[in-house]
């Protein structure tokens, strides 16, 4: 028992030093002062409030690192989700409304002593002294490269409508956590989470005016058309209805709420401007070669003529032997003896 609790810590040790590795120990003129290493069961400590969330969105691990330059100070947190999906929704679970979107290859926005920063499946989180675009190539510069499914981002936000809409506003959110955090006249309860939904909160400016859009993915449009009706059957959904200032919209498999809107007229323009296209893919069965029935006859009569061939030029092969063998070989070979006794059977006699 003492060797397998060896072998577990170790195994963490050298863990924690792969994770500690992943951020710079200095940049810039920033020096790191100390380093934490964060694991499932110090995400509670670590986390706080947020706990619940990261885990919600698939957390692995994390690292924290104290910078100090002078007298400002710096906290940045990398935090390792299991894929993108969960990583992008983190960011914009932390990113606020009005932040700068950085011109870079990742997803960056910046901020008052706030800076995130998206890559595949880790967000970096610097909070304390604001920083500058030109500070994120040093802190990623030791993050590993990756690709395939680790970069896939979740689609659901291409079909928010551009115009009106308030920059980095949208919260994509896969879970009743971080939901119940941000929406609460719709219960995530009756979201359907635990049956893969996924949602997104974006905020729009309509005559002045903060309007909420809520799209709701769900994995078939059966599923989301039984949804839409337990959703209405909502009393807050059914005062917000009736006052004017909701409206809501099943579209395939997505379902669309505008919260909080001026007028309903308002609401149902920007419902019409969500950009859901449902494509249906009908794939039919091409025949093979092997059902054709023209190939099939032509491979018939091709192998009746290749017969007949052979059996033609076999029997001039075999007759010319004969000849051959005849003319040259004194001895009988293919002939029959003249004299030969032929067995006679005599029903007629009686």
């Amino acid at each position: 028992m003492m060797k397998v609790r060896r072998g577990a810590l170790l195994f963490l040790f050298f863990l924690a030093q792969a994770v500690a590795a992943q951020l710079p120990e200095s940049f810039h003129s920033w020096e790191s002062r100390s380093v934490r290493v964060i694991a499932a069961p110090q995400l509670a400590s670590a986390a706080g409030n947020d706990a619940a969330v990261i885990r919600e969105y698939g957390f692995v691990s994390a690292e924290r690192r104290e910078f100090t330059r002078q007298d400002s100070r710096l906290a940045v947190t990398l935090w390792r989700m299991q894929d993108a999906t969960g990583s992008f929704g983190l960011f914009t679970f932390y990113r606020q409304t009005g932040m700068t979107a950085g011109n870079a290859e990742d997803l960056v926005a910046m901020g008052p002593n706030l800076l995130l920063l998206q890559r595949g499946p880790y967000v970096l989180e610097a909070r304390g002294a604001t920083l500058s675009l030109d500070d994120v190539p040093a802190l990623v510069a030791n993050l590993p490269a990756t690709g395939g499914r680790e970069h896939l981002l979740p689609v659901l936000p291409a079909y928010l409508p551009e115009e009106d809409i308030r920059p980095q506003s949208q919260k994509f959110l896969i879970g009743p956590a971080a939901f119940g955090r941000l929406e609460q006249r719709v219960p995530a309860s009756a979201i359907g989470f635990e049956a893969g939904a996924e949602a997104l909160l974006a905020e729009y400016s309509i005559g002045g005016s903060r309007a909420r859009l809520l799209l709701i993915s769900y994995p078939t449009p059966q599923f989301a058309a039984s949804k839409l009706r337990a959703l209405r059957d909502l009393p807050a959904v059914r005062r917000g209805e009736d006052a004017g200032n909701m409206a809501v919209r099943r579209t395939g498999s997505l379902i669309a709420f505008v919260l909080d809107a001026p007028e309903l007229k308002a609401a149902e323009q920007l419902l019409g401007r969500v950009r859901y296209d449902m494509n249906v893919t009908w794939n039919e069965y091409v025949p093979g070669p092997r059902d054709n029935v023209a190939d099939l006859m032509l491979t018939v009569f091709g192998l009746a003529g290749f017969v007949l061939l052979f059996a033609f030029v076999a029997g001039l092969a075999f007759g010319g032997v004969r000849v051959l063998a005849k003319r040259f070989i004194p001895i009988p070979i293919f002939d029959r003896p003249s004299q030969m006794e032929v067995i006679r059977l005599n029903l007629t006699d009686r």
